[in-house]
């Protein structure tokens, strides 16, 4: 069934909310916080042009938001996939999803990479024990995207084929949850939307947001090592050293 103006908006919160803590994350970025290799930076400093202060905190910057912008915006997803569910209390799955009076144990992830070895063993034995708990269930392993294809090899290894439980991801995942072919693009528009119209409670956008925290960076780097030249390098791995 298509996506209900409910679900609509409770989704938008979810992306929403993403946004706002990423904003809060930037404002709260320091200088010392930054982890600085020296060697990384100067390797790359032809290739990228990172030779003056300012290109160097954007790349210092934008390193670090991409790093924690995977991670939360999984969290994210899993978020809004949890909002087809029925509510779970088994360890081991995420939600309860009800189809043809066959309950259905799903343990969300948010792509087809993102778990090691040990942890996708674990996985396993955890959906089959709810399972074993609730007799004539079943346990799947769900991604929110990534084709057939790209589903890692811990997945297909020791989750499918040693851990015993199915897997399903991107496309097939949402329907599966939603019993809606096209709850994924609805959830694809739904991000783009919420990218175009976002603005923090101070009403900057994410973008001048970033830009801010660069300027304010960008003094505060420069009163460490320098704007350029042989001395700002030599005070970048004195100090980080």
């Amino acid at each position: 069934m298509p996506l209900d103006d409910a679900k609509r908006e409770q989704v938008r919160e979810i992306f929403e909310k993403f946004l706002v803590n990423r904003a809060k994350t930037i404002r709260k970025l320091k200088i010392e916080s930054l982890d600085i290799n020296p060697f990384l930076i100067r390797l790359l400093a032809q290739e990228l042009n990172l030779n003056n202060s300012r290109a160097i905190v954007r790349w210092l910057v934008n390193q670090r938001l991409e790093r924690g912008a995977v991670t939360s915006f999984g969290m994210a997803l899993q978020n809004a996939a949890k909002l087809f569910s029925e509510g779970t209390g088994v360890e081991g799955a995420d939600i309860l999803k009800t189809k043809e009076d066959v309950h259905y144990h799903i343990q969300i992830k948010s792509g087809p990479n993102t778990i090691p070895k040990d942890l996708g063993v674990r996985i396993a034995q955890l959906l089959r024990s709810a399972q074993r708990r609730n007799v004539g269930s079943v346990a799947l392993y769900g991604m929110c995207y990534g084709n057939v294809g790209r589903v890692s090899g811990i997945v297909r290894k020791y989750v499918q084929e040693e851990g015993g439980v199915d897997w399903i991801s991107g496309r097939q995942f949402w329907e599966f949850i939603s019993d809606d072919p096209d709850c994924i693009d609805d959830i694809f528009d739904i991000a783009a939307e919420v990218g175009k119209s976002f603005k923090d409670p101070k009403g900057l956008t994410l973008s001048e947001i970033i830009e801010a925290k660069i300027d304010q960076l960008t003094r505060e780097f420069e009163r460490l090592y320098g704007r350029t030249g042989d001395a700002m390098w030599g005070r970048l791995l004195e100090r980080n050293s």
